[in-house]
């Protein structure tokens, strides 16, 4: 099968890559600076690159034309950290979006993943959030996330083409940005200094990076329709995976539980039910401790 991937150099979509080209796809992968995506330094000749900002109109006509996609798994998304969950990006990328899926429907693509976010759901409901959980997003980011889910399941069964959207929570693993969670807290400890955290009471659902790839491929292989969670469906506290973290750097002396405040907008309990994921046969590769050993390995091999 020929699978388009849009936003292949990001932390999720090369992971995407792998698990694809690791099932046997022809992957072509969309990147707006192939020289900006070290994480496919790896396996760039396995892949057929097209450079390519698919705000473009033209720009996404173009590779679409170029790759004559079967699927197409769209993961493309304006995502700077501590700048996207209110950009006006967002508004461009739901727009770029909606004329992707337009373009894909004329090139006779039979199937369409996109990829969403866990906080399209009312993450203050503090139970496992199932497909079918009331939505109610906080930020333009999910907001934007769930317009287009609901604009591409309307639009898909009228342009007959298949639909699948991964509703994605939280991800870790090598190559993170650094401003985020798990990658702050080891350089932290990686760097003899100490990690400063809330008293860590909050619940969450985390799932290695490549189990996030592997499992958006088998949504995407599969024949689910709609909204689809990927995520562990452990619960798991931001304390536990703190300590975890610390306990695998001997540095347990040098974390500082309750040094930060809570976030008023910080929900207290996000955690996935993975019922339909399971149905496509994915299984996790990685529990949380093999999965914070194998980020810890890869931290210290890009200092060393």
């Amino acid at each position: 099968m020929r699978v388009l991937l849009t936003g292949a150099g990001g932390f999720i979509g090369a992971q995407v890559a792998r698990a694809l080209l690791a099932r046997g796809a022809e992957v072509h992968a969309v990147v707006r600076d192939r020289s900006r995506a070290p994480r496919l330094a790896a396996i760039e000749k396995e892949l057929t690159i097209h450079e390519a900002d698919l705000v473009d109109p033209a720009a996404s006509a173009r590779v679409v034309f170029a790759s004559k996609p079967t699927i197409c798994v769209h993961g493309a998304w304006y995502a700077v950290p501590g700048k996207y969950l209110d950009a006006p990006e967002n508004l461009t990328h739901v727009a770029a979006s909606v004329q992707l899926a337009q373009r894909l429907v004329e090139s006779g693509c039979a199937r369409l993943v996109g990829l969403g976010t866990c906080f399209e759901y009312d993450t203050s409901l503090g139970v496992p959030l199932v497909e079918t959980s009331p939505t109610k997003p906080r930020f333009l980011y999910a907001a934007s996330k769930l317009a287009l889910h609901d604009m591409l399941c309307a639009y898909a069964p009228l342009a007959k083409i298949g639909f699948a959207w991964c509703r994605i929570f939280y991800q870790f693993g090598p190559m993170e940005a650094r401003e985020r969670l798990v990658p702050h807290v080891i350089d932290r400890l990686l760097g003899g200094g100490v990690a400063e955290t809330t008293e860590g009471g909050q619940i969450r659902d985390f799932l290695h990076v490549a189990d996030v790839g592997a499992a958006i491929a088998a949504v995407a292989l599969s024949d689910l329709d709609g909204a689809v969670n990927v995520g562990s469906g452990v619960p798991v506290t931001v304390r536990e995976l703190v300590g975890a973290i610390a306990r695998i750097c001997d540095a347990e002396d040098r974390v500082r539980f309750g040094a930060v405040p809570y976030r008023p907008s910080d929900p207290m309990h996000v955690c996935a039910d993975v019922t339909r994921l399971a149905s496509t046969g994915f299984r996790p590769r990685f529990d949380l401790e093999r999965g914070l050993e194998d980020t810890l390995r890869a931290r210290r091999e890009e200092l060393a």
